[in-house]
């Protein structure tokens, strides 16, 4: 086991939700040796997912002060919020690459968990990975260690440490999961009422 992928792993909470993944194996030479190269390596609609992301955020905080009107342009932004996430979950769609996707069975700050055929992880093996996150339509671009590695029958889990990711993009995640999480208590609420 790595400890320290592990360990890197494990700072963070996590929710079980299963959120598409591209997990593409990589040597360690393809792995960027500067963060300042991962940088330039992001691909740019993923920069744009979160910086419209980051855009919307602002917005809605600006017209909290704006009174009773503020209702009516939060509405009519988040139509044209809605329009634009539809497309941006289009062309991020695009990114996705079907022989390496996976659903996580949970994600947080400092990785994710999927299931996988047998043996098609080892525990320190590296990877580039795309994480979609459609309800928020964001997606973070990352490079991850396998920390853990459990065997179940014709099927492994594998927890992927996040090891080279953008700290706004792990605040995406960071946040994406409480979003889950207020969703499932939201739900569960609903569910003992009725």
């Amino acid at each position: 086991m790595s400890d320290s992928a592990l360990a890197r792993y494990q700072e963070f909470y996590c929710i079980a939700e299963a959120v598409p993944v591209s997990v593409i194996p990589v040597t360690a030479e393809q792995v960027p040796d500067s963060f300042e190269v991962f940088e330039s390596e992001v691909p740019e609609v993923f920069r744009l997912a979160n910086d419209i992301r980051a855009v919307d955020q602002n917005s809605a905080q600006a017209l909290r002060g704006l009174g009773d009107i503020a209702k009516v342009i939060q509405d009519v932004l988040h139509q044209q919020n809605t329009k634009l996430n539809l497309l941006l979950g289009y062309v991020l769609s695009r990114e996705d690459d079907s022989d390496h996707r996976f659903q996580t069975l949970e994600y947080g700050g400092g990785g994710f968990k999927i299931e996988a055929p047998a043996n098609s992880f080892k525990e320190g093996d590296l990877a580039q990975v795309k994480l979609f996150l459609r309800d928020i339509a964001a997606a973070v671009y990352a490079y991850a260690e396998v920390a853990e590695v459990t065997a179940s029958g014709e099927q492994q889990q594998v927890t992927l440490a996040f090891n080279l990711i953008r700290e706004d993009d792990q605040e995406i995640i960071v946040r994406a999961s409480l979003h889950a999480q207020s969703r499932l208590l939201k739900k569960r609420a609903e569910d003992r009422k009725g």
